[in-house]
């Protein structure tokens, strides 16, 4: 495309087998009729103890590391570059991908606060780890990135304080484009009646019903899905019943549900001024979302939570920075 020009495209294909990931290896069993709800321990395959008699269970929740998981990423990755030339260069870059696989993440530390990005590392049905097959909590769809450098030409030829104040001046800048990334609606009922694995997650897995188009469907007090107080809708879902669909699991799929894109202008002006042949004050200024965008966080992904679906977090909004430096 010319001396200053590169234009470049190209298939990435990647894939992973055999990886670690935690799974339940002493599940429980239920049985409709004579299985207590309240006691998965008694229920366990490898407890130690049985539902007839009264002695305490030898096992609970065993958390074990399992090399059974896989992963796929292909994705369509292009850019244009233009050399430095006339005092402007700049980069930009395309990604169309998709990354699926049966977990995107390896806690190590147990139980935690809150679920990491809606993923969970304990499988809804142990007994059936292909239904955790979806997409990677990663896997943004679209990505665009823009990074640029002009030094601007104004004031080059003019004279005294305007040259000395008004020239001269780089500004650069990046921006970020990015579609949304996936996050996985549970419910934390545990209708299922698994019980809990602390040491693997130490929260529930059990997923509902899909019913509707939740990115679409009716939220509280009528108002429409796609927003930082609904987010998606939980008309969307239907739950399980505790009592007639107890030990049974939701069809709704890992990772099917997307949050919200990233739209990030970051930009910078700097200019030198020279005091002596070796030395040089920088000023620099520098502006992160410039435009203040509200870069909105993963909703509330629980459906046994009143706030199921707002969006309660964000990331930081515009930011602004000073600097001198001194170069010798």
């Amino acid at each position: 495309m010319g001396a200053e020009w590169l234009f470049e495209a190209g298939y990435i294909g990647t894939k992973g087998t055999k990886l670690p990931r935690f799974i339940e290896g002493n599940p429980a069993v239920f049985s409709p009729g004579d299985s207590p709800a309240d006691n998965p321990d008694r229920r366990r395959l490898y407890s130690g103890c049985t539902l007839a008699d009264s002695n305490p269970c030898n096992f609970s929740s065993v958390g074990l590391i399992a090399g059974n998981t896989n992963s796929g990423y292909n994705a369509l990755q292009s850019s244009l570059k233009k050399r430095f030339s006339h005092g402007l260069s700049f980069l930009a870059s395309y990604t169309f991908s998709k990354t699926l696989d049966d977990v995107s993440s390896f806690n190590i530390t147990g139980s935690a606060s809150q679920s990491t990005a809606g993923e969970n590392d304990l499988a809804q049905n142990p007994f059936d780890l292909r239904a955790e097959k979806g997409r990677s909590m990663f896997d943004a769809r679209h990505r665009f990135v823009l990074s640029y450098q002009w030094n601007l030409p104004f004031f080059e030829k003019a004279e005294g304080w305007k040259r000395q104040v008004l020239g001269g001046w780089q500004v650069n800048g990046i921006t970020t484009l990015m579609t949304g990334t996936p996050f996985t609606v549970y419910d934390s009922a545990n209708v299922s009646l698994q019980g809990s694995a602390p040491e693997i997650s130490g929260f529930p897995s059990d997923r509902p019903d899909r019913a509707d188009d939740f990115t679409k469907g009716t939220c509280p007090n009528a108002a429409s899905a796609g927003t930082a107080n609904c987010w998606i809708s939980p008309s969307g879902f239907q739950r399980l019943n505790p009592t007639t669909q107890a030990g049974q699991f939701g069809d709704a799929g890992r990772n099917i549900a997307q949050g919200p894109g990233l739209q990030q202008w970051d930009f910078s002006a700097l200019k030198n001024f020279r005091i002596k042949e070796a030395k040089t004050i920088q000023f620099r200024g520098e502006l992160f979302n410039i435009f203040n965008h509200a870069n909105l966080g993963l909703p509330v992904n629980d459906l046994n939570s009143s706030n199921f679906g707002q969006i309660q977090a964000s990331q930081p909004g515009r930011l602004v920075q000073f600097a001198l430096k001194f170069l010798f």
